[in-house]
C-alpha cells in the first residue's frame, strides 16, 4: 500500500471516531513528514517499512533536527497509532512498531501560580465594567474548574446549570463531562449573567462569553486577555495561560486533600498517568508540606 493511500485511510478513520480536526491534523502532519524521510530512504511504501526505519527517523528528529524529547515523543505516537491501524486492518503484514520502545521523556513539574500572583492577577481586573466582570470570572471559572482554553470558549448558557451545581464541558474527542461548581463560583456566575441580560448587544449569542458585540469569544480573545493580565499584574516567569490556571487549579486540588480520581474525572484525562504528574512537589512545596504536617513540630512530645 502507498503511503498517500494508507495516510488517506488512516486518517478517515480517525475522522470518523470523530476526533477534532486538530488531532486529526496533528496525526497527518508527522504520517507525512515520515513518509517523505522513508522515500528519501528508498523505502516507497508501507510494507516496506522497518522497525530499523522507524528507529532511524526518531533519532533524526532528535540529532539532526534538533527538536525536544517530548516532540520526538509525539512523533512516535502518531506513526504507531497509524501503523498499528494499518497491520489491525491487515493493510500491511507486520506489526513494525510494537518491539520499539517509546522515547523517553524527563518528568517536568508543572509551573504553577503562587497566591501571591493568583491575587496579583485578580488584583489588577476593573470588574467596574461589564468586559471586567466577565474577564474576572473567566478567570475564575479557570481557577475554580481546570477546564481547557477551548472548552472554556464552547460553553453555552444552556451548560452552565447554577440550579444543579454543575457546568457540562465538551472536551477532547468530543467527550462530555460535568464539572461542579463551588458557590462563590454559582455568585459569581449569577452577577454576569444579570450583567449580561442589561447589555445592548448588536447581535445575540447563545454563548456563555461574549464580546462587548454579544458574539462568543474566541480563542485570540483569550490570548489578548492573558497579555494584558500579564503586563497589569507583573507576574514573570510564565505566560498567563489556561494551561497555567489548569495546573494550579490540579495541584491546589490534590495539597488540599482531594483524590487523584476525582480529579482525573474533573480534567477530563482519558490516562490516570496524566493527573499524576501533579502529584509532584517542586522543594519549596516539600518544605511547606514538612512545616505542616512533620509530627517532630506538630505533636505535643513529652521530653
Amino acid at each position: 500500500m502507498t503511503f498517500r493511500d494508507s495516510i488517506k485511510i488512516f486518517l478517515l478513520a480517525k475522522r470518523g471516531a470523530m476526533l477534532s480536526e486538530r488531532t486529526t491534523d496533528f496525526y497527518r502532519r508527522w504520517a507525512v513528514d515520515f513518509a517523505k524521510y522513508a522515500v528519501q530512504h528508498d523505502v516507497l511504501d508501507c510494507n516496506g517499512v522497518t522497525m530499523e526505519l522507524i528507529q532511524s527517523y526518531l533519532a533524526d528528529l532528535k540529532k539532526e533536527r534538533g527538536l525536544r524529547e517530548i516532540t520526538v515523543n509525539d512523533s512516535f505516537r502518531a506513526i504507531r497509532a497509524w501503523f498499528k491501524y494499518l497491520h489491525k486492518r491487515k493493510y500491511i503484514e507486520s506489526d513494525v512498531v510494537t518491539g520499539i520502545q517509546a522515547p523517553k521523556i524527563a518528568k517536568k513539574i508543572p509551573r504553577t501560580f503562587t497566591t501571591e500572583e493568583v491575587k496579583a492577577i485578580f488584583g489588577c481586573i476593573d470588574r467596574n465594567t461589564f468586559l471586567g466582570v466577565r474577564d474576572y470570572l473567566i478567570v475564575s471559572m479557570l481557577l475554580g474548574t481546570g477546564m481547557r482554553k477551548q472548552e472554556l470558549c464552547r460553553l453555552t448558557i444552556s451548560d452552565v446549570n447554577t440550579l444543579t451545581g454543575f457546568v457540562k464541558v465538551l472536551g477532547k474527542g468530543n467527550k462530555e463531562r460535568f464539572i461542579p461548581l463551588s458557590s462563590k463560583l454559582i455568585k459569581q456566575i449569577g452577577e454576569y449573567m444579570d450583567l449580561r441580560k442589561k447589555q445592548s448587544f448588536l447581535q445575540y449569542s447563545k454563548a456563555f462569553f461574549v464580546n462587548r458585540q454579544g458574539a462568543p469569544i474566541g480563542l485570540w480573545t483569550m490570548a489578548s486577555l492573558f497579555k494584558r493580565l500579564k503586563d497589569k499584574s507583573g507576574v514573570t516567569g510564565e505566560r498567563v495561560s489556561c494551561h497555567t490556571w489548569r495546573h494550579t487549579f490540579a495541584k491546589a486540588y490534590l495539597r488540599n486533600g482531594g483524590d487523584v480520581f476525582s480529579l482525573q474525572k474533573i480534567l477530563g484525562h482519558s490516562d490516570l498517568a496524566t493527573t499524576k504528574l501533579y502529584l509532584s512537589l517542586d522543594n519549596d512545596e516539600v518544605k511547606e508540606q514538612y512545616n505542616r504536617y512533620n509530627p517532630f513540630d506538630n505533636i505535643e512530645w513529652m521530653l
